[in-house]
């Protein structure tokens, strides 16, 4: 059953999170654990099998998980110290690598979470007195996008290569979506009927949004389309929620469906409807995360020691992005967390510093650094 994991928007210390919509389960939070790592002083280049990889940067603190991945090879995330107080956000591009976006004024934490071919970065800040969604360009720096009326606090989850933003708006209505543009501000999406928390999660470029709609307990993926209205995308058999991550440009929508057993990653078509894109061998848990317009689908699997990330295709099924990576590879990737039309893929992943481990290893130094890496197929 899905639960609330949205961050208190009175709470200006900004918490770990993997996905906003899901109280993360003990394999997520494995997966999204923060550690110290060592400040990189270069991005590293190799040919690894069908990628070769590029080691991105931190932020002083030595901590970093990248979120977000454009077109153009642009990448956004958070990065910092290990609990998160004083964590920035922050965008890579490979002409000026590891940039720190700041904070809005009177705040001191903040991460970013999308980023578009154009460099517009979005995600939410603390400030004086909650949580605040901004968008941050090169030119114009870090803006604060607002509230909806009559809330406090508000979060931006994604932006389109048009400038349009989405994601929630809190307040003493409870958690509702919006969508922002330059000029028109922000206006909330409607909701499933009885709804009281909405998110929107995913927008793509035809300006069609997805997330999750319902109660605290009970949440269904939905799909707004740019025509107008609110489409509920039901649940995997058996399951009792779900929630839509992102969505590509061919209306593909891909999340994660939870019930009883687990979190089941989904790939959802007007034509076919939703269905479950398997786990990794071993594995028991899945979320998908991002699409690419090919259909090319990363997020993680998991059990309850042990994450990998994943690539599935339709032509490829479900892959381990760790096979996909030559053996000598430096860590274990454990989450995959954009790709983008080029077919890179941002990836984060932990060091393998326990005695005898392997790459297949049944456990997972989980204390040890936290390392980004941006994989282009060679």
């Amino acid at each position: 059953m899905v639960v609330s994991g949205q961050d208190s928007q009175e709470n200006t210390a900004l918490k770990v999170e993997l996905m906003p919509t899901y109280r993360p389960s003990k394999w997520q939070l494995i997966a999204c654990v923060l550690a110290i790592a060592s400040h990189l002083t270069a991005d590293r280049t190799l040919a690894a099998g069908g990628y070769k990889w590029v080691e991105l940067g931190t932020l002083p603190g030595g901590s970093g998980i990248a979120r977000g991945l454009s077109n153009s090879g642009g990448v956004a995330g958070r990065s910092g110290s290990l609990h998160g107080s004083g964590t920035h956000a922050f965008v890579w591009t490979p002409d000026r690598n590891t940039e720190d976006i700041r904070a809005l004024p009177g705040g001191e934490d903040s991460r970013a979470v999308s980023i578009n071919t154009h460099g517009q970065v979005v995600g939410f800040s603390n400030t004086q007195t909650s949580l605040h969604a901004f968008i941050w360009t090169r030119q114009g720096g870090i803006q604060d996008l607002g509230l909806l009326a009559g809330d406090f606090g508000s979060k931006a989850y994604a932006i389109n290569d048009a400038g349009g933003v989405v994601g929630s708006s809190s307040g003493p209505r409870g958690i509702r979506a919006f969508i922002w543009t330059e000029g028109g501000g922000m206006r909330e999406l409607v909701p499933l009927p009885g709804a009281t928390y909405t998110e929107a999660l995913g927008v793509n470029n035809l300006g069609d949004v997805v997330g999750t709609s319902g109660t605290s307990q009970i949440r269904h993926a939905v799909l707004w389309s740019s025509s107008g209205g609110i489409e509920d995308l039901g649940v995997l058999p058996n399951d009792a929620s779900s929630a839509a991550n992102a969505i590509n440009d061919a209306g593909e929508v891909v999340g994660a469906s939870v019930g009883l057993y687990g979190s089941r990653a989904f790939i959802w078509t007007r034509s076919q409807g939703m269905h479950d894109l398997g786990a990794l061998a071993g594995m028991s848990e899945t979320e998908a995360l991002a699409i690419n317009k090919g259909g090319d689908v990363v997020g993680t699997s998991g059990d309850k020691v042990n994450v990998r990330g994943f690539l599935w295709s339709r032509t490829a099924g479900i892959q381990d992005l760790n096979a996909l990576v030559s053996k000598n590879f430096p860590v274990v990737l454990e989450g995959g967390f954009g790709v983008n039309d080029q077919g890179q893929i941002i990836a984060i992943g932990n060091v393998m510093n326990m005695p005898g481990q392997n790459r297949t290893g049944a456990q997972v130094h989980h204390s040890s650094p936290i390392r980004m890496f941006l994989l282009t197929p060679e």
